[in-house]
């Protein structure tokens, strides 16, 4: 009897540690074939009876945080399987006519963080995360929870959303993309909250040691009725109709910056100013945004027309938005400063919307960087080079403009083992929407331009970098090592000097992309061709494009023509006009000598001794001047030298060789 006693008693025993209700608990660990080794996340009482353990015993540490949080990539984990989570209308009725689950493809185009299901910090910590059993389910809407409440919530319905802009006059597809996207991004930045909370407990759990109660709310505590009371789209769709705005033009502002739909529709008198540690406010209404960007900085400072106006704002993210609006008035502010006129930003229309979407500091930094004594550029040349199309990689790598992370990087994410020893640094960067990457990319940037900037002064002499920023900013981005090889051999092997080889170099810029075995296949065929070696370094520092013409598509062709029309030293030919290996056998060498026979007597002559008349243009100066000496002047055009007819200016030609004493009148009306 009194075993049997025992034994019941050491069953009861184990019944209780099993659950937790006294003695310490073992932590649990993953197996020793896991390739992280890390523990496995435990409750809070578990770490509670952890500590209390670690107290009573000596040489006992505090409980660590495991390298990776468990329970965050089981969170994380689930969302691959689970739906699209949506919300109820003012009805009760959830839009899942227009769900769409995460694996379709149309979703990765939205350029949306994905929703996430609502969790209790309990159910991440402790137990497993329960997946919606449908690909779309409904978010269950309480009236007793202020967050979860109809009164706010409900209104970015997605069907709501897009009814109200189907009033507005927007196609349904274009209505319902928009309301999507707005009921989306509401989802994730509610979610992204209580996550961030739930992390921020976790961690001051962790550090602390002690246990830190987080409530059965958990990261679901609500927000006030003040705060919920500022959310108002319909207040913001009726602002924006009231600044002139369309409602295609709505749609597409929450199309690429859905945030817009959440902030405080208009001004009050008694509103509580927010500031910063700078005594700057952190947040404006909408009403204030459209003031300073559309009205103020599209309208009165740029000078653009409504409809110009609306068109900038519709491809212009975030411009409406609180720092958005403050840093467009920035950056044009700054390019004025830096001699472009706000006529030449506005005239070109479409790099504008992305020119104002740029960070200013990044953009400051970039004018210090080129005004610096490595690049010399001045101040006020700076600002046209910035604004000009070519110059948008550049802009693109050293001010790259944010973006918001897509489905497509979360897909990527969530459908890699997560257990992989770059799981934690991806999980940071997809909700820090990458900024060490992006600013490491930055930094990579600018070293590469150093580097190139180096070579170019030690091995090219150049000093002043404007005009390669002017016509190819790109040049700065290439290989190092094939610049340096393209510059020793075209100073060895030419003998073209420092100040031939920057002279060709600003003036064409691309030589630098080029593979040294191609220019030294053209230098060899202008060697064949005759042309003296001594010849080659004017050639190529006047004419440096000769060197990335193709030898059997261009040079060849070329060459063969004026052996047919009697030239005999192709060399000396060459050499007097070196573009000619590059003209076009069907749209200038030929029709221009098939003209020359027919007003020249002495046609082969005549071009062996002018080789520049294939350069004039057939049509505008050629024709022009021999059919008005023979038409109006009744001058025989036969003996005429065809350097004198071409090679003098209008007025000129006009004055000696028409004999007109108008000072050119006649034949600029004739022409």
């Amino acid at each position: 009897m009194d075993t049997v006693k025992l034994i019941i008693a050491l069953i009861a025993l184990r019944f209780d540690r099993a659950w937790g209700f006294n003695g310490s608990i073992t932590l649990r660990t993953l197996p020793s074939s896991s390739p992280l080794r890390v523990a496995w996340a435990t409750s809070n009482d578990d770490l509670a009876q952890n500590f209390a353990t670690n107290e009573q015993g000596e040489g006992r540490q505090k409980a660590k945080a495991p390298l990776v949080d468990s329970a965050l990539l089981r969170f994380l984990s689930s969302q691959k399987k689970s739906g699209a989570v949506l919300l109820k209308d003012e009805n009760g009725q959830a839009s899942a006519g227009n769900a769409t689950p995460l694996d379709s493809p149309n979703v990765a185009s939205r350029g949306m963080e994905v929703d996430f299901p609502t969790f209790v910090s309990e159910n991440l910590v402790e137990g497993e995360i329960e997946a919606p059993s449908t690909a779309s389910s409904a978010i269950d809407l309480p009236s007793d929870k202020p967050i979860e409440s109809q009164s706010w919530l409900s209104q970015y319905n997605a069907q709501r959303v897009a009814l109200k802009l189907q009033a507005l006059g927007v196609d349904s597809d274009a209505a319902i993309k928009s309301g999507k996207i707005v009921q989306d991004y509401v989802l994730a930045r509610v979610t992204r909250r209580r996550i961030r909370k739930f992390l921020h407990e976790r961690d001051a759990l962790w550090e602390s040691g002690y246990p830190m109660p987080l409530g059965r709310k958990g990261i679901k505590e609500s927000i006030s009725p003040a705060a919920a009371s500022s959310f108002d789209i319909d207040g913001v769709i009726a602002v924006m109709s009231e600044y002139g705005l369309t409602g295609n033009d709505v749609a597409a502002v929450f199309s690429h910056t859905p945030s817009v739909a959440m902030m405080r529709a208009r001004t009050t008198g008694n509103e509580v100013q927010i500031e910063d540690t700078n005594g700057k406010r952190k947040s404006f209404a909408l009403e204030e945004t459209l003031d300073r960007a559309f009205v103020g900085l599209l309208s009165d400072t740029l000078k653009l027309r409504r409809y110009d106006a609306r068109k900038v704002l519709r491809a212009s993210p975030g411009l409406l938005t609180t720092n958005g609006s403050v840093s467009a008035v920035q950056v044009v502010n700054l390019m004025v400063s830096l001699g472009s006129s706000t006529n030449s930003l506005a005239r070109d229309k479409t790099s504008l919307p992305t020119l104002l979407c740029r960070s200013p500091a990044l953009i400051f930094r970039l004018v210090a960087f080129l005004s610096s004594a490595q690049l010399k550029v001045p101040l006020s040349a700076i600002g046209p080079i910035l604004r000009q199309k070519q110059s948008a990689a550049l802009l693109n790598a050293v001010a790259p403009i944010k973006h918001t992370i897509t489905l497509d990087a979360y897909d990527d994410i969530a459908s890699k083992n997560l257990t992989s020893l770059n799981t934690e640094s991806e999980i940071l960067g997809y909700f820090k929407a990458d900024n060490t990457m992006r600013q490491q990319k930055i930094e990579e940037s600018y070293r590469t331009i150093e580097d190139v900037a180096g070579v170019l002064r030690r091995s090219a002499g150049i000093r002043d970098f404007r005009t390669i920023l002017s016509s190819h900013p790109d040049a700065f981005f290439l290989n190092v090592t094939n610049i340096d090889l393209m510059t020793h051999y075209l100073r060895e092997d030419v003998g073209m000097t420092k100040d031939d080889i920057a002279k060709a170099i600003q003036t064409f810029p691309i030589l630098l992309e080029q593979d040294v075995s191609r220019v030294e296949d053209v230098v060899e065929f202008l060697l064949a061709m005759e042309v003296d070696e001594d010849d080659l370094p004017s050639i190529l520092r006047s004419f440096p494009a000769t060197l990335l013409l193709d030898t059997e598509k261009d040079m060849i062709p070329v060459v063969s023509f004026l052996r047919d029309i009697g030239v005999r030293n192709i060399g000396r030919f060459v050499t007097r006009l070196p573009p000619v290996l590059g003209y076009s056998l069907e749209d200038d060498l030929k029709p221009k000598w098939d003209f020359l026979k027919e007003v020249c007597q002495f046609d082969y002559f005549e071009v062996v001794r002018f080789p520049a008349y294939f350069s004039y243009p057939l049509e505008r100066v050629i024709k022009m001047r021999y059919e008005y000496l023979r038409d109006i002047k009744q001058i025989p055009i036969e003996l005429a030298r065809v350097d004198d007819v071409l090679r003098f200016g209008d007025r000129d030609f006009s004055n000696e060789i028409a004999l007109d004493d108008d000072d050119g009148a006649a034949f600029s009306k004739f022409v």
